[in-house]
């Protein structure tokens, strides 16, 4: 079997099962081209080695020649590279699965945005459905899919709690929330709901907005003067920072964010001001 068999028989077997299946197909466009051509029995460390070594992105907007990719891309496209195999060993076509040295893992994210930052931010937004996105970002430190899948009738203004699990839909392991509405977000959304035209919260003449708010949100930042480039996943981020310096508990935080518990404690514990205090107030010579 060769290994563009072996991708296109991966990617079917995920489809159904995992709600980021763009993603997936992404990871193995860049695969395909460099080991489409191999047979399975074929995949080793020195071709994963040589294809890590090479991997490069196109150059963007004041680049002269093409980069190479980031910690965090070269290590999902050996998890996506690494489950193919086990495919391919668990469907009869090897006798074991290669043993690949994984990439390291990129180093956490630290830069977040300020709270202050976050107000520009949000009131820099200049359309209603950029607000909405980041109101709801900001305030519940939702994934971007999660915000814009989110439907109004998983909007529960009685009980004040937003459910951002969509019905009949595979439970996968990026968990999602049921929050309670600040009073900050109930009044974004009841503006919001002035406008709506559709099902989705977060909409462009009623239909649903698949592709994210990339450049919108990038706009967004120019205008409210941030001194540097975040990302929507930054939103996240920061709100799981402001809950570590707050000190909120972390299984609540856990809960608030749908993140796992280890991963907040390894991840965010150094935000919290009163990490290793102890220790250092007792450290004396």
């Amino acid at each position: 079997m060769s290994m563009d068999e072996a991708f296109k028989r991966y990617v079917a077997s995920r489809r159904g099962k995992v709600s980021a299946l763009k993603r997936l197909e992404e990871a193995i466009v860049p695969l395909t081209r460099a080991m489409g051509h191999l047979r399975v029995d074929q995949i080793e460390q020195r071709v994963w080695d040589n294809y890590a070594e090479k991997r490069v992105r196109q150059p963007r907007k004041g680049e002269e020649e093409p980069v190479a990719v980031s910690p965090g891309t070269l290590r999902r496209e050996f998890n996506v590279l690494r489950a193919t195999m086990r495919r391919v060993w668990k469907d009869g076509f090897l006798v074991r699965p290669p043993e690949i040295e994984p990439p390291r893992d990129s180093t956490p994210r630290d830069r977040f945005l300020t709270k202050p930052e976050a107000r520009r931010l949000l009131d820099a937004c200049e359309t209603a459905h950029v607000r909405t996105f980041m109101a709801l970002a900001i305030y519940t430190g939702a994934r971007k899919g999660s915000i814009l899948a989110l439907t109004w009738d998983r909007v529960h203004w009685q009980t004040g709690m937003i459910d951002f699990q969509e019905p009949n839909k595979p439970l996968t392991s990026k968990r999602r929330a049921v929050v309670p509405m600040t009073q900050a977000l109930r009044e974004e959304l009841e503006s919001a709901r002035e406008l709506a035209d559709g099902p989705y919260v977060v909409h462009w003449h009623g239909k649903a907005i698949p592709t994210g708010l990339r450049w919108s949100f990038a706009k967004a930042c120019e205008r409210a003067g941030l001194t540097w480039k975040p990302t929507p996943h930054h939103l996240k981020h920061s709100v799981a920072s402001w809950f570590a310096m707050d000190r909120v508990p972390i299984d609540q935080a856990a809960d608030w964010l749908a993140t796992d518990p280890t991963t907040l404690r390894r991840v965010y514990r150094k935000f919290d001001p009163s990490y290793l205090k102890s220790i250092a107030d007792g450290f004396k010579l």
